[in-house]
């Protein structure tokens, strides 16, 4: 369900629509980027680097690669939500692009659904309980323990 607001768009809404629009074409733009060959050395998972551990968005990048080279099955592999959150930009840009080109607030089902608490808070489960999954496949590989020894923290605390 399509509906247009009756007041146009004021002119903050406008600037945030802007930044929502720049924020969505970013990773968009990565993905490109990085299938040209061209990286930048500081994208690298933080929690990973210090722990061994994986956070619940690693792989994003690499499911984005997979998706710019149109390999969906890679993507799903690398992340599950991967292509669910590039899909999303690709809607956002469409969406953002339209609120200002007509001047006025697109009213969409998806839009409110995106601010119910409820929504945000199954959706965050759902994440939560993936990455729990993925730890504990890592985990039964052994791979979780010898990736932990080897970061930082683990040489750390096993000195």
């Amino acid at each position: 369900m399509l509906k247009l607001s009756s007041t146009p768009l004021s002119c903050h809404g406008k600037l945030v629509r802007w930044g929502i629009l720049g924020f969505s074409y970013t990773p968009l733009f990565g993905t490109y980027f990085y299938n040209q060959n061209y990286r930048l050395g500081f994208l690298v998972c933080p929690i990973r680097h210090l722990t061994g551990i994986p956070c619940p968005t690693c792989g994003m990048t690499r499911s984005f690669m997979a998706i710019g080279r149109g390999d969906l099955n890679q993507a799903f592999t690398e992340n599950l939500f991967g292509p669910i959150l590039f899909a999303s930009f690709v809607i956002a840009i469409v969406h953002v692009t339209l609120e200002l080109l007509t001047r006025q607030e697109i009213k969409t089902l998806y839009c409110q659904l995106l601010r119910l608490k409820k929504v945000q808070i199954l959706f965050l489960l759902i994440v939560l309980i993936y990455h729990t999954f993925r730890l504990y496949h890592i985990s039964q590989t052994g791979e979780l323990y010898i990736a932990f020894s080897q970061s930082p923290l683990g040489q750390w605390l096993f000195q």
